[in-house]
């Protein structure tokens, strides 16, 4: 029967020198977050019970994410499950934990993702590097994003 599905999970972990209330708002804020999620969200409802969905298409086709939020403890913790499909396809669905803690004033993230893999999929290896790719971007977007509002306090 592990031939019409599979599990597997991971862990990424990244430590930004950013505050945990300055990440945390990057990913609460719906116009924060389109700023570093690979071309933003659209139908976003950060809230418990909430929803999210975004699309995109590169060579392999069209690409779907469907989010649900489960749990949100304010600057310290997101639960959601969020299904992946190809071409309407749905062909990974999993439950995610998102932990945000203080690390010397600087916040440490810690992604969780527990899945079930319907083949054909890339299943944890095209999560993981998909989330690292992500992961990155956030780094980045707070990068910019502190040297911008430095530069409107000078003003």
């Amino acid at each position: 029967m592990t031939d019409i599905y599979s599990h597997d999970s991971y862990t990424i972990e990244r430590v930004y020198p950013n505050c945990v209330a300055h990440v945390w708002s990057a990913w609460s804020i719906p116009e924060k977050k389109a700023k570093w999620f690979g071309g933003g969200t659209a139908d976003m409802d950060f809230r418990i019970g909430g929803s999210e969905r975004k699309s995109f298409r590169n060579e392999m086709g069209e690409h779907t994410n469907e989010t649900r939020y489960f749990e949100i403890r304010d600057e310290a913790l997101i639960v959601l499950g969020y299904s992946m499909a190809m071409n309407g396809r749905v062909h990974t669905v999993s439950l995610t934990t998102i932990a945000f803690t203080d690390e010397n004033g600087g916040t440490r993230l810690r992604y969780t993702e527990q899945m079930c893999v319907l083949p054909p999929s890339d299943g944890a290896k095209g999560r993981s590097h998909g989330w690292g790719v992500l992961l990155d971007s956030l780094g980045s977007y707070l990068e910019e994003d502190t040297i911008a509002n430095a530069g409107a306090m000078r003003a």
